[in-house]
């Protein structure tokens, strides 16, 4: 979102409410050809066994429930237009990770001859534990045009309270700037729910992934 002119809830939400506005509703073919579902099989997390999704006590496979989505958005702004946004979140993956990670473009020309183009620079920001870390390509050892990969990070202090404790605190206290406004979901479900119908009626297909792996395939996880 763009900056508010002071962190005031009105200020703060207004900005949050302008950029869910700015985002384009998915068209059913860019549903088809750009989202994922999917539901874990049967696989192992860590010493642990997992059943397949459909196969848990109180889970109608019938209904084709999916553990795993994926969709890529775009906001129609002057700031962020052309950038994709990838939404992704799964169950009884290989991992637990709640991170929003920044993919910098490529250079648009290499000057040397590389076999193979470097890897992008990647700023992350990961939740609970609360760390920020950054990968970025440096001169290796030796040749000084052979690119090495590292990572630079840093682990930020630890809150008193949790997210969702100071969330509910604020609506004890009677702050609501850290709650959704009416025109905040409104928007949300203006996005999200053309998606929910089309997979509803099977535009996307029901991919499978086994539990303890990083989903499905097509997904193209990033690292």
């Amino acid at each position: 979102m763009e900056p508010p002119t002071t962190l005031q809830e009105r200020d703060l939400r207004d900005r949050k409410a302008d950029v869910l506005r700015a985002v384009r509703s998915p068209t059913p073919e860019e549903i088809a050809r750009g989202t994922v579902r999917a539901r874990y099989s049967a696989g192992r997390i860590g010493d642990e066994e997992i059943p397949s999704y459909a196969d848990e006590d109180g889970v109608d496979p019938g209904r084709e429930t999916e553990t795993f989505a994926r969709i890529t958005l775009f906001v129609d702004n002057w700031r962020w237009s052309g950038v994709p946004f990838v939404l992704r979140s799964g169950k009884a993956l290989a991992r637990d990770r709640a991170e929003i990670a920044i993919h910098f473009k490529s250079v648009p020309y290499l000057a040397f001859s590389q076999e193979r183009k470097p890897e992008p620079n990647v700023l992350r920001f990961l939740l609970e534990p609360d760390r920020i870390s950054l990968t970025t390509n440096i001169n290796g050892p030796g040749d000084p045009f052979d690119l090495e990969h590292i990572e630079l990070g840093a682990r930020l202090a630890p809150q008193e309270i949790p997210a969702y404790g100071r969330l509910l605190l604020g609506v004890l206290e009677g702050d609501p700037i850290l709650s959704i406004r009416a025109d905040e979901a409104e928007e949300s479900w203006r996005i999200v729910e053309p998606v929910l119908d089309a997979w509803a009626r099977g535009r996307a297909p029901l991919l499978e992934y086994p539990a303890g792996s990083n989903g499905p395939d097509e997904t193209g996880i990033l690292p």
